[in-house]
């Protein structure tokens, strides 16, 4: 990582900047949304990345101070995932790499997923708010 950060560095313009964007390894709800409440009914794990969040993190912090590059901002937001139905979510956790388990079991999700909906005027939208990092560096 410390040496494609170099290389980065190298090929960077002057007063470049260079962005990191990645989401956090971490556990996240997964809510059902309706017009007028979100219902936490579970959570994905989503930490199977941490080592290698944790590499990453500490190479840019060694690059740092090598004086490859001067820190600018940073700041965490919420990426926001939606599916319609419980299939969906299941489908696009199934296919995700960062994306791990889910709890309680897709049924019992499917099972509060409906109900919440069918108690809601408008009905609902599963919905699952991953806090992703963006930090911006300068070229020294």
């Amino acid at each position: 990582m410390v040496d494609a950060l170099r290389e980065t560095r190298r090929v960077l313009a002057a007063n470049g900047t260079l962005l990191d964007l990645r989401p956090l390894s971490v556990r996240c709800d997964i809510e059902v949304v309706t017009p007028v409440h979100e219902v936490p009914i579970g959570e994905v794990d989503a930490t199977g990345y941490m080592a290698d969040d944790l590499a990453a993190d500490r190479a840019a912090r060694q690059a740092v101070e090598a004086g490859w590059f001067v820190p600018r901002r940073e700041t965490v937001f919420d990426f926001e995932f939606y599916w319609d139905t419980v299939a969906e979510m299941k489908s696009f956790m199934e296919q995700s790499e960062r994306m791990g388990d889910v709890r309680p079991s897709y049924a019992d999700l499917d099972k509060a997923f409906r109900e919440l909906s069918a108690a809601a005027a408008g009905g609902g939208r599963l919905r699952c708010r991953r806090p992703t990092m963006l930090a911006a560096c300068r070229r020294a």
